[in-house]
């Protein structure tokens, strides 16, 4: 029942970098023409999945130390010139629909190992009722390897619906190889007594943020996200934190908990998607918005428990829309003994997010000296502890600053008024990780201190804050003509998915998005920004380029 079960002996955006594979999914608005008509469409029924096995077998293994399980992976293949019903609409656009059902799934996730998209193409999914909608998603899309995959998408079924104008009728090709039945709750379809859609906390205690006792915590509730993890055979549940670095360029980072992607035992980490916003709007409240995520990641540094503090970081794959409202919270690895006013903000059991207050946490020693222990409040001054979910969630000092991330412990709602000497969890400590295991892969200071500043704190930063802009030392990009009236075009060598983004003098961000670049010449469309100068990025997967850019109306 626990994040990273402790027993007494402790057992145990944007393409910048290589590393760890590489995966980016961010939708482009619209709505499909179908979803709300119910027009009939063919179904395809997967195998049926015993939920109560699964289910069962988690109680058991409780205590193995992996993060949460939430689905089952069954392969498919269902292609669109396979299955499904094709129609031709009045203007010729060409539209497939398909739909996939597992029997008594709470939650699915569509992967397809072929996505080849023709200019001008959409693609969008949605449940049955019509309720939940995804995309558009189009060729920008496309991973590296070829393949996509989707966030969890409510209910037993899935419906697709793939929209190719006329022009380029029957070029796209498309292979759903996998579908993650979930058989956890997490989007409330088997009963109407969970605690939110991305799961459910077994403990009663917790407390949601929109409490009071989160109001002085707000920016950093929006730097806490839940992830969920595909790997082989399965998918799981932890909780992350958006973090700042000394560049203070909002790259996309997340600090979590390594044994949240130490998953070679299922058949190794395949899909990370990282849910936004996840929380309710009023103290009581039940639910949260689901369709703020970002599904991509680079793992850029990970160090275990094992003589280490269990940290992971990761680099989504895809800057972070401003819609998403993210903070990326400052950090504090300083060397210190004891903290006051600690908090902790998580997703218990996938469950929408809660802010649990720490009654001390302390330093730990000998083998231990990695971690922190932070002891929860017991009986009637309860204020939230942790459970299995919460793995990789931030602790926050005092200041709003991170110091650590869930490792694990004993704590649980059921301790509250018992076994208060249960009440404790682990945090490894930024401290430990900063130098970690003494290079890149194995330590924060490259990645949160590119800069080599030697700071042992650094602020916050909101998705409004004005920032200054590093780009002395990128290559220029050639654009012309320069002033243009918007529509500008870019000369660059690096084919392939691209992201930028548009500052303005202050460095504050005023337009991003994402393209393809298919030819060494590309166009650019930013008539909706005003006259004046401004400062255009553009991320490859090789390079990032910078250059001045002046628009006249």
């Amino acid at each position: 029942m626990k994040k990273h079960f402790l027993t007494t002996a402790l057992c145990s955006a944007i393409l910048l970098m290589a590393g760890s594979t590489v995966r980016a999914q961010v939708s482009h608005g619209g709505t499909p023409h179908y979803h709300m008509t119910k027009a009939p469409v063919k179904t395809e029924v997967l195998a049926s999945i015993n939920n109560d096995t699964y289910l069962q077998e988690d109680i058991l293994g409780n205590k193995m130390g992996t993060p949460m399980r939430v689905g089952v992976v069954q392969s498919t293949n269902i292609t669109n010139t396979t299955h499904g019903t094709i129609t031709t609409e009045a203007d010729g656009t060409r539209v497939w629909r398909m739909a996939v059902s597992s029997p008594n799934a709470t939650f699915l996730n569509l992967h397809f190992s072929t996505f080849e998209l023709p200019e001008g193409a959409e693609l969008y999914f949605y449940n049955e009722p019509g309720t939940f909608v995804l995309g558009s998603f189009n060729a920008s899309n496309r991973l590296p390897e070829g393949n996509f995959y989707t966030q969890a998408i409510p209910g037993s079924t899935a419906i697709i619906e793939y929209r190719e104008p006329q022009a380029v009728a029957g070029q796209g090709r498309l292979t759903l190889s996998q579908v993650v039945h979930g058989y956890k709750d997490l989007f409330e379809t088997v009963n109407n007594n969970t605690k939110g859609e991305l799961g459910d906390a077994e403990g009663d205690c917790h407390i949601n943020v929109a409490c009071s006792e989160g109001d002085d915590w707000r920016k950093q509730i929006r730097a806490t996200v839940a992830i969920q993890l595909t790997a082989g055979y399965y998918s799981f549940m932890c909780t992350g934190t958006v973090i700042n670095n000394t560049n203070r360029d909002r790259k996309p980072y997340v600090l979590t908990a390594y044994h949240c992607q130490d998953l070679n035992q299922y058949g190794g980490l395949n899909g990370m998607t990282f849910y936004f916003n996840y929380q309710a709007s009023s103290c009581n409240g039940t639910t949260g918005a689901t369709n703020r995520s970002i599904t991509g990641y680079t793992i850029l540094a990970k160090r275990a428990y094992s003589n280490g503090s269990d940290f992971c970081l990761v680099q989504m794959g895809s800057t972070i829309p401003l819609g998403y409202r993210a903070y990326y919270a400052g950090w504090d690895r300083n060397n210190v003994n004891s903290l006051t006013g600690a908090v902790c903000i998580h997703h218990p059991g996938g469950d929408i997010k809660k802010i649990s207050l720490a009654k001390s946490v302390t330093r730990l020693s000998g083998s231990y000296a990695n971690f922190y222990q932070a002891t929860w409040y017991s009986g009637a001054d309860n204020k939230g502890v942790t459970e299995q979910g919460s793995s990789g969630s931030g602790l926050f000092n005092a200041d709003g600053l991170v110091v650590g991330q869930l490792f694990g412990g004993t704590s649980s709602c059921d301790y509250i008024n018992s076994n208060t000497s249960q009440l404790n969890d682990m945090y490894g400590r930024i401290y430990a990780s900063w130098t970690g295991g003494g290079s890149s892969t194995t330590r924060l200071s490259d990645w949160l201190d590119p800069t080599g500043t030697g700071v042992t704190t650094l602020e916050g930063i909101d998705y409004t804050d004005n920032v200054s802009i590093a780009t002395a030392e990128l290559p220029s990009l050639q654009v012309y003509p320069n002033p243009s009236n918007g529509t500008i075009h870019i000369n660059v060598s690096d084919l392939g998915n691209a992201n930028y983004k548009v500052f303005d003098l202050n460095g504050r961000c005023l337009y991003e998005g994402r393209t393809v670049l298919t030819t060494t010449v590309q166009s650019l469309n930013l008539n909706s920004l005003p006259a004046g100068t401004y400062r255009l990025l553009l991320y490859t997967a090789a390079n990032s380029y910078s250059q001045t850019i002046v628009i006249t109306k």
